[in-house]
C-alpha cells in the first residue's frame, strides 16, 4: 500500500482534553481511596472512597499534611521519601506499591497497600496515593498461617511451628551456657485404652482437655505443639532445672487427674522426657529425638514419670533397635517357636488341654523372655504376623497329637486387639483350621478384656462366629479389670481364666479367698467353666478343689515346654484323659 494513502487524522478529529469536570467524577467514581498531595506533602484531593475509609471528612484534610493518615514511623518515612525524591529525583516509593499503615479518625491503626505516583499540573508537581485496605487480606493470610502452623482439634502448634521456634530460640541463646533452653517430650499413658472404650469423639475431647492443662503449667514464653498422635512436645526458655521439675511436675500431675468423658471419667497420665541446650547439644532435631529417648525410659520405668536424657539411654535405643530388628529377621527364617503349658483336671491330674506360649531365640540361640520381645513388636507393628504364626503352627501341633493318638485336647492360644483390628480374622481362623484338619472344637481363644472392649459390635459379631466353628472362647486374666461382669453379659464367653495374682496368696489370703469363691460361683451361675492358672502348691490345688473349681494349669502340674518333650511326657503317661 502506498504510504501516501495512509490519511493521518487531522488536529480536528483528535479527542478533546479530559475536562476538569470529568476527572473529578472519575476520581469520585473509584473504588479505591485517591489521594494528591503537592511537593510539600499537603493533601489536595481526597476522594469519597478515602473519606469513607480514613473516617474524616474532604474539608477536614484539604491543606494538611498526609502524615495525618499514616502511623507515626510510616509518616516519618514517607516526609524522607518525599524529600529525597525531590532533591536528587530518585525515590523507590513511585510507582512501585508497598505495604505502610494508615491512621483512621478514631485513632486506630489499619494494614494499607499504598501505591505512589507523579504528575505535573499547571507547572506544578503532585503526587498521586492510591490507597486500598487490606484488613480483610491481612486477616485471612494469618488464619491460613495459623492453620497452617496450628493443630486444628487442640489449638496448639504443630511441628512446624515447633521446630522454628526451637531453631530460633537455639539461634538467639547463641554459644552462652546459660540461660539454657529445654525440650519437653509428653506422651500420654493409656490414651489408646482412651479411644478403645470411649470412642474417638471423646478421645478427642480428652485431648484438647489435656493440651488445655498442660498449656495452664507453662509460662507465657514457654511453646506448647502436637507432634503426633497423643504426643506434645513443649520449648522451654530460659529454662533452669529448678523451673523444668516444677514445670515438669506440674504436668505430670494435671494429667494424673481424671478427665470427664460423658457419664464416665477417662484416666490417662503421661511419661515426659527432657532434653536441654547446650548441655545435650544445639540441633533442634537432635534435641527433640534425645527427649523422645527420654521419654521411652520414663514410660519403660513405670509411667506416670519424667526423665532427664543421659547418654546411658542412647546404648538402650541402640539395643532395642537391633532387638527389633532381630524380630523382624526371625519371622523370615523360624526363629520363634512354641512351648506348651498343660492344663489338667483338679480331681483326677488328667489332661484336659494345653496353652500355647510363644518363644523366641535370638541370632546367638538364647531364649529371650516374651515381656522382653513382645512389647517391642508390639511397637514395631510386628504382632499381626507372629499372632498368624501362632495360630497356624499351635493347629498343626495338635494335629500331630490327635494323628499320634496322645492327646486330643484344645490348644489354647491366646490373641490381642490386633486380630480383631483385621476384619478377616473369622476367615483366617477359618482357613488354619481346614488346611490343618483340625475341628474347631480343638482350638481354644484367649483375649483379655481390653481385646474385648476394642469395637463391641465388631468383636461380639466376630465372636459369634468364631463359636459356629466350635472354637472354645476365653476370657483371660479374669478380675483384673474394672468391669468385667458386664462383659461376661455382652459377650459369649464360654470359660473364665482366673489370674494367677489371686492364686499366689491361696489359701492364706482371705481377700483372694473370697474373690476366687466369688469368680467360681457366678460362673457357675452362668453355666461357664473355670480354669485356675499359676497353680504351684498342694494347698492351692486343694482349696480350689474344695470351692468347685475344676481345672487348672500351673508348675504344680507341669512348667511349659517344647513340642518333643510334650510328646515325650504324654507317650510315657498313663493319664490321657480327653476334655
Amino acid at each position: 500500500m502506498d504510504a501516501a494513502a495512509v490519511a493521518l487524522p487531522s488536529a480536528t478529529s483528535l479527542p478533546a482534553p479530559i475536562s476538569s469536570d470529568l476527572t473529578d467524577a472519575l476520581l469520585e467514581a473509584a473504588v479505591d481511596s485517591i489521594i494528591v498531595i503537592n511537593s510539600r506533602g499537603m493533601i489536595e484531593a481526597f476522594n469519597r472512597s478515602a473519606t469513607r475509609m480514613f473516617g474524616y471528612g474532604t474539608h477536614e484534610v484539604l491543606g494538611r499534611n498526609i502524615s495525618m493518615l499514616m502511623g507515626a514511623g510510616d509518616a516519618s518515612q514517607h516526609d524522607d521519601h518525599l524529600a529525597r525524591h525531590q532533591t536528587t529525583g530518585r525515590c523507590s516509593i513511585i510507582g512501585i506499591g508497598r505495604e505502610v499503615s494508615g491512621l483512621r479518625r478514631d485513632g486506630s491503626l489499619f494494614p494499607m497497600h499504598l501505591s505512589v505516583g507523579e504528575f505535573r499540573s499547571e507547572g506544578r508537581l503532585l503526587y498521586v496515593g492510591i490507597c486500598r485496605d487490606i484488613s480483610e487480606r491481612k486477616r485471612s493470610e494469618m488464619h491460613m498461617r495459623h492453620l497452617a502452623t496450628h493443630d486444628t482439634l487442640t489449638g496448639c502448634a504443630n511441628r512446624a511451628l515447633f521446630n522454628e521456634r526451637l531453631r530460633d530460640t537455639l539461634e538467639r541463646t547463641g554459644g552462652n551456657a546459660e540461660p539454657q533452653a529445654a525440650v519437653l517430650f509428653v506422651d500420654l499413658d493409656r490414651f489408646k485404652s482412651v479411644n478403645d472404650d470411649f470412642g474417638h469423639q471423646m478421645g478427642d475431647r480428652v485431648l484438647a482437655t489435656a493440651s488445655r492443662r498442660m498449656q495452664a503449667c507453662l509460662e507465657t514464653g514457654d511453646l506448647l505443639a502436637r507432634v503426633g498422635g497423643d504426643e506434645f512436645a513443649i520449648v522451654m526458655h530460659p529454662a533452669s532445672d529448678e523451673r523444668i521439675d516444677t514445670v515438669a511436675a506440674c504436668l505430670i500431675e494435671a494429667l494424673a487427674a481424671p478427665i470427664e468423658a460423658g457419664v464416665r471419667m477417662a484416666r490417662i497420665g503421661a511419661s515426659i522426657g527432657i532434653s536441654r541446650s547446650p548441655a545435650d547439644g544445639r540441633d533442634a532435631a537432635q534435641l527433640l529425638k534425645l527427649a523422645d529417648i527420654a521419654m521411652y525410659h520414663a514410660k519403660s520405668e513405670g509411667r506416670g514419670r519424667f526423665t532427664f536424657f543421659t547418654p546411658a539411654m542412647h546404648e538402650r535405643m541402640r539395643q532395642d533397635a537391633l532387638l527389633a530388628s532381630q524380630l523382624r529377621a526371625s519371622l523370615d527364617c523360624g526363629r520363634f517357636e512354641l512351648h506348651y503349658q498343660l492344663q489338667f483336671r483338679l480331681d483326677t491330674l488328667a489332661v484336659c488341654g494345653l496353652e500355647a506360649l510363644i518363644r523366641w531365640r535370638d541370632a546367638s540361640g538364647q531364649l529371650v523372655a516374651p515381656d522382653k520381645f513382645l512389647p517391642l513388636a508390639a511397637e514395631q507393628g510386628l504382632m499381626p504376623r507372629i499372632g498368624s504364626w501362632v495360630l497356624e503352627r499351635a493347629c498343626r501341633d495338635n494335629r500331630l497329637l490327635i494323628e499320634r493318638g496322645l492327646l486330643d485336647v484344645p490348644v489354647a492360644v491366646n490373641i490381642g486387639p490386633y486380630e480383631f483390628e483385621n476384619a478377616d480374622f473369622v476367615r483366617e481362623v477359618t482357613q488354619v483350621l481346614a488346611d490343618c484338619g483340625l475341628p474347631g472344637r480343638n482350638l481354644e481363644l484367649e483375649m483379655t478384656e481390653h481385646a474385648a472392649v476394642t469395637d463391641m459390635p465388631g468383636v461380639r459379631q466376630a465372636m459369634h462366629a468364631l463359636k459356629a466353628l466350635g472354637v472354645t472362647l476365653s476370657l483371660d486374666d479374669f478380675g483384673t479389670g474394672f468391669s468385667s461382669l458386664s462383659y461376661l453379659k455382652r459377650f459369649p464367653f464360654d470359660r473364665l481364666k482366673i489370674d494367677r495374682s489371686f492364686i499366689s496368696a491361696l489359701p492364706d489370703s482371705q481377700d483372694d479367698a473370697a474373690l476366687t469363691g466369688a469368680i467360681l460361683k457366678i460362673a457357675d451361675s452362668l453355666g461357664m467353666s473355670v480354669i485356675a492358672e499359676g497353680v504351684e502348691t498342694t494347698a492351692q490345688r486343694d482349696f480350689l478343689v474344695r470351692n468347685g473349681c475344676k481345672l487348672g494349669q500351673g508348675y504344680w502340674f507341669a512348667r511349659p515346654m517344647p513340642l518333643p518333650d510334650i510328646i515325650a511326657r504324654l507317650s510315657a503317661s498313663s493319664n490321657q484323659a480327653p476334655a
